[in-house]
C-alpha cells in the first residue's frame, strides 16, 4: 500500500497527482482543539487511479499566522457497515502513521469521521466538506 507523502517529496511524473480538469474537488472549515479550526482541500480523482491531493491549513496557528500541510497519494475506498447501515468513505494517508478519514455523506458532501467510519458524537459541530463546482 502506498503512503502519503507531502509535496516536497513528489515527483513532477507522479501518477497520483490529481489535475483540476479530472478530480471531485471539496473544501470546508472543521473544529481545532487548540485553536480556530483547519480549513481542509481534497481533490480526488475521478478514475481508476483514485489519486488525491489534500491541502491542511491550520488557521491562525503560528503566531497568528496559517500553517499549510500538503499531502498527495492513493485514496483507499472503505464500504462498512456501521449500526446496520452501508456507509462509503475515504482514507487518505497523510503520514507513515497517519490518515483522515472521510464519509460520503451524500453526492456533495464528505463527511470527517474516525477510522470505523462513525461520525462525531457532537451534532452541533460542523465536520462537512462540501463539493466545489
Amino acid at each position: 500500500q502506498q503512503k502519503g507523502k507531502q509535496n516536497a517529496d513528489a515527483k513532477a511524473g507522479d501518477t497520483t497527482k490529481v489535475e483540476a480538469t479530472d478530480s471531485m474537488r471539496y473544501a470546508g472549515e472543521v473544529p481545532a482543539a487548540d485553536g480556530p479550526g483547519i480549513r481542509y482541500e481534497i481533490a480526488l480523482a475521478n478514475d481508476s487511479t483514485n489519486g488525491f491531493s489534500l491541502k491542511e491549513t491550520y488557521l491562525k496557528a503560528e503566531n497568528g499566522k496559517d500553517k499549510v500541510l500538503n499531502y498527495t497519494g492513493k485514496a483507499e475506498k472503505i464500504e462498512k457497515d456501521v449500526k446496520g447501515e452501508k456507509k462509503v468513505g475515504y482514507k487518505f494517508t497523510t503520514g507513515k502513521d497517519d490518515a483522515l478519514y472521510f464519509l460520503q455523506a451524500n453526492d456533495s458532501t464528505l463527511r470527517m469521521v474516525n477510522d470505523q467510519l462513525e461520525e462525531a458524537a457532537t451534532k452541533d459541530l460542523n465536520y462537512d466538506l462540501k463539493l466545489v463546482k
